[in-house]
């Protein structure tokens, strides 16, 4: 493997490890948004419920309309907030997956690179070696 190509393949996985981390963020802000709207919800509904308006039948009817909206609202704004916990869970695991990739590819790109030194270091050493035995060899005419 080329260095050059591992060093674009452990860009590469950075690159797909800061998607993952938009995507979590985004997924996060989304389920906290969902999680508030759930929350506005409830105390909607909470004050629908304590006006409790009985004087007549259409203040009744219409109380009764409004809270069953509200809790139709706040039933879909609880799968909402559900799903968005569901989205979070998922761009977590793929951030996992993506920071696993890099280091993978980090890490292959460090061996390639000590294999690389290592090897150098062997050339260099057996250039002075063959310069140690030329110098020997011609120092000691026989």
């Amino acid at each position: 493997m080329s260095p050059k190509w591992l060093t674009s393949l452990v860009r590469a996985r950075q690159l797909q490890e800061d998607n993952a981390k938009a995507r979590l963020a985004t997924a996060q802000r989304i389920s906290h948004n969902a999680h508030a709207r759930v929350r506005y919800d409830a105390d909607r509904l909470d004050s629908l419920v304590a006006a409790d308006a009985q004087q007549s039948a259409p203040a009744f009817v219409a109380a009764a309309v409004a809270l069953q909206a509200a809790a139709a609202t706040h039933a879909a704004a609880a799968r909402a907030a559900d799903r968005a916990d569901g989205e979070v869970d998922n761009q977590r695991v793929t951030l996992g997956a993506a920071a696993r990739a890099r280091r993978s590819a980090e890490e292959l790109h460090e061996r390639e690179l000590a294999g690389e030194q290592a090897r150098t270091a062997r050339a260099a050493q057996q250039e002075l070696d063959e310069v140690a035995a030329r110098v020997h060899r011609d120092g000691n005419p026989s």
